[in-house]
C-alpha cells in the first residue's frame, strides 16, 4: 500500500514542482521585461527591411533601435525612398536625406577568355579556379552573383556578358559591392554622373587582352582637358579627386578623350 502511494506521489509531486517553476519563470519574465519604445517598430517600418548593412549596423530592426534612441543619425539609410524620409520627419524634427548612391560596374567587357569554364555557374566559384575564366584578372565574370543579390532587380547579366545596373532602379544597398568576388562594383555618388569602367592596374599590358580596358594614357587627367585637376591617375587609373569637384561637365570633358572610351554615364 506503502509502495502505491509513493509511485502515484512522485508524480504529482514533479507536476506541482514543474508548474511551481514555470510561474516563477512567468513572473520573473513580467517583472523583468524591457519595454521597448513603440517608436522602434515605427522607424523599422518606414526602412526598406533589406538589412543590407550599408549604415553599418546588422539589420534595420537594430538600425532602428539605434535611431531611436539617438545612437544614430536617421537619415543614415541609403535605401529609404521619397516615402519613408516623409514618414520619419513625422515622428522625428531633424531628418537629413542621405546622399543618393548608386552601384557602377567597373568593367566594359572584352577580356579575352583564358579556357572554357564548366564548373558552378557563380562568380565566387569560378574565381577560385586558376584566378578565374578570362585572362582579365579584373574582368566581369558574368554569372551573376549580384544579380541574385539585388533585391531591387537593379543588376542583369546583359548581352555582353557583364553585369549591368539599371541605374533608375539603383538604391544603392550595396549588397552587390558584398556579391562580387572581384570587388569590381563601387558605390559612388549619383551626383557626379561619371565614372571609369575598368579596374586593373596593369597600364599598357592590359591592351594585350583586353580591347576596353584603361591603360593608362592620361589623357583625361592632362591639364588641357583637365584645368581644374578634378581627375588624377593614380596605380594606373583615373581617380575623381571628390573634394574638388564642382560640376560633373568637368568630368564630360576629361572622359570625352578616352580613346577606348572607358569613361561611362549613369543611366537614369
Amino acid at each position: 500500500m506503502i509502495i502505491t502511494e509513493g509511485i502515484f506521489a512522485a508524480p504529482v509531486l514533479l507536476g506541482a514542482a514543474g508548474f511551481a517553476f514555470a510561474l516563477f519563470l512567468a513572473v520573473s519574465d513580467m517583472l523583468l521585461e524591457v519595454k521597448e519604445d513603440p517608436k522602434v517598430a515605427l522607424v523599422e517600418k518606414a526602412l526598406p527591411g533589406l538589412n543590407c548593412g550599408a549604415c553599418g549596423f546588422s539589420s534595420c530592426a537594430a538600425y532602428a533601435k539605434a535611431v531611436v534612441e539617438g545612437a544614430a543619425p536617421v537619415g543614415k539609410c541609403s535605401s529609404a525612398d521619397e516615402e519613408s524620409i516623409k514618414f520619419l520627419k513625422t515622428i522625428f524634427s531633424s531628418v537629413s536625406s542621405p546622399e543618393k548612391k548608386v552601384a557602377v560596374i567597373r568593367c566594359a567587357g572584352g577580356s579575352a577568355v583564358k579556357f572554357p569554364y564548366k564548373g558552378v555557374p557563380t562568380c565566387e566559384a569560378a574565381s577560385l579556379v586558376t584566378g578565374g575564366f578570362l585572362e582579365c584578372s579584373w574582368g566581369c565574370l558574368g554569372l551573376g552573383d549580384c544579380e541574385k543579390a539585388c533585391p531591387q532587380g537593379a543588376i542583369k547579366v546583359g548581352s555582353k556578358g557583364i553585369a549591368e545596373v539599371d541605374h533608375s532602379k539603383c538604391t544603392g544597398c550595396g549588397l552587390c559591392v558584398k556579391a562580387c568576388p572581384r570587388g569590381l562594383i563601387e558605390l559612388i555618388p549619383a551626383a557626379r554622373r561619371y565614372y571609369v569602367s575598368c579596374s586593373s592596374t596593369e597600364k599598357a599590358e592590359v591592351r594585350n587582352y583586353c580591347k576596353n580596358g584603361c591603360f593608362a594614357c592620361g589623357i583625361c587627367a592632362a591639364k588641357k582637358f583637365n584645368p581644374d585637376g578634378v581627375v588624377e591617375i593614380k596605380e594606373n587609373l583615373p581617380v575623381v579627386i571628390e573634394d574638388i569637384l564642382k560640376d560633373p561637365a568637368q568630368l564630360l570633358t576629361a572622359g570625352s578623350k578616352c580613346p577606348v572610351q572607358a569613361w561611362k554615364e549613369i543611366n537614369f
